[in-house]
């Protein structure tokens, strides 16, 4: 399971503006920073549905009304946390994108960047893996697919035809090739998780690649 939290660590929120201040963009995204790090580690400690904002809202030493004020309804604060977590999945992933590298230590810096991501945020696989089981139409494939709308499939396309160019991986569909690997690396950070076995994202992206 992820670690508990940390109160220590965690910053309280400004107080809330008066009657006739004006609205601080700044000071509202940094609130909803602070509500979405604190909601992470709940869900992921307890649950989604034994989650309370109330405790939430306790270890921000605010009233639930405050998470309210961002958030409506706790699915939206549940869902915000999953999203928030997928964009620096995704933004981690497609810097790999932009190193100049031999296509398959690409590969295998890709690989070692997505098991790294969950082996310091623990809190994000578990929350992923409640959204599949809470929200089953909502969830969205992590990082590694290809569909005609996704921004990133120009990105992959590049990518996969330099792999295939190496002459090392035999010419398949990418969907198919990116579906396995995701298959795969999901597979590995669930079974991470679920046996509490503390793995390096190293040596597990070498076997995985060498077994690729």
């Amino acid at each position: 399971m992820p670690p508990e939290p940390d109160d220590k660590t965690i910053e309280l929120l400004p107080p809330k503006a008066g009657p006739g201040r004006p609205r601080n963009p700044e000071l509202e995204a940094r609130r909803k920073e602070q509500i979405l790090d604190v909601a992470a580690r709940e869900f992921a400690r307890y649950g989604f549905s034994n989650t309370q904002v109330q405790t939430i809202a306790n270890h921000l030493g605010v009233g639930n009304g405050t998470v309210f004020r961002y958030f409506e309804t706790k699915e939206k604060l549940f869902l915000a946390a999953v999203e928030r977590g997928l964009r620096e999945l995704n933004a981690e992933m497609d810097s790999v994108l932009e190193v100049a590298l031999e296509p398959l230590e690409q590969m295998l810096l890709a690989i070692r960047t997505y098991l790294g991501f969950f082996h310091r945020r623990p809190e994000m696989a578990e929350l992923f893996i409640q959204e599949r089981a809470a929200f089953p139409h909502h969830h969205r494939p992590l990082y590694f697919a290809t569909k005609d709308d996704d921004e990133h499939t120009c990105k992959h396309i590049a990518f996969f035809k330099r792999l295939m160019d190496t002459g090392l991986v035999r010419p398949m569909p990418i969907e198919r090739l990116f579906s396995v690997v995701g298959d795969l690396l999901y597979g590995t950070i669930l079974t991470n998780l679920l046996s509490g076995r503390t793995a390096d994202p190293e040596l597990q992206a070498r076997d995985v690649a060498d077994v690729i």
